[in-house]
């Protein structure tokens, strides 16, 4: 809790201590194999360890107790943590890629190159999806092709090329509408607010709350508002975090 406090946007409030248990939130890991994400909890990296003891006593000395041994930190934490395309579908990145004519995408220098069988993966779906042609037969053939009309359709939507495909295809048989909100619904996270993990985040924030409450007589009108500046925070602490990540 502490360390959701520090990470949010109160940084200026005397927090010096901080117990750090070394793991992430839940995070989508990409298998190239399957092709499947899953949410996997792992161990954080070195540099961001580091970051999190700099989070206590931004105002003065403060402390931060690793709940894990030096030996795990050691031996168990990578340096520095994975970038975001070498744990994260790049089918997206590909198609962009192509319909900036930049054919060779495996060939191309990426300041930290995702795997190469990825990009060869990302190109055989793109293929299937009907987004890039088949210069040739085979298996192999799959790899290399040129973006096509629809590739170029789906490029102009910033979904998933899957998700992309769909819309075309419900353009296409008359039933947007129904895709739109098909769509929608698979590119967002978990729809529900469950309130008693909102209580527990803005726990901290009850006397800011109280104070702009203050002027409230009724005691139903002060639950109700609280309830609905609780919600405004926690939005907005959702929306920081998608811009970040």
């Amino acid at each position: 809790m502490l360390l959701i406090v520090a990470e949010q946007k109160r940084l200026a409030c005397p927090i010096f201590c901080l117990r750090n248990s070394g793991l992430t939130g839940a995070q989508r890991r990409y298998d190239v194999k399957n092709g499947i994400q899953a949410f996997v909890v792992n161990w954080i990296s070195k540099a961001s360890a580091a970051q999190r003891a700099g989070r206590a006593g931004r105002t003065g000395p403060g402390h931060c107790y690793r709940l894990y041994s030096s030996a795990l930190f050691e031996h168990h934490f990578d340096s520095f943590s994975r970038p975001e395309i070498q744990r994260m579908p790049i089918e997206g990145v590909v198609l962009q890629m192509k319909n900036m004519h930049i054919d060779a995408v495996v060939n191309f220098p990426f300041p930290t190159p995702p795997d190469r069988s990825a990009l060869h993966q990302a190109e055989k779906i793109l293929t299937h999806l009907g987004a890039l042609g088949s210069p040739g037969m085979g298996e192999s053939s799959l790899v290399g092709g040129q973006i096509t009309a629809l590739g170029k359709t789906m490029a102009l939507f910033p979904l998933s090329p899957r998700f992309s495909r769909m819309l075309v295809n419900g353009q296409q048989h008359g039933c947007l509408p129904y895709v739109i909100s098909i769509v929608a619904a698979l590119s967002v996270g978990d729809p529900f607010l469950h309130e008693e993990r909102l209580l527990a985040e803005t726990e901290a924030d009850q006397g800011v709350v109280d104070e702009e409450l203050a002027h409230l007589k009724s005691q139903a009108a002060k639950v109700k508002e609280t309830q609905r500046l609780r919600r405004k925070a926690f939005f907005e602490s959702q929306n920081v975090k998608t811009l970040v990540s």
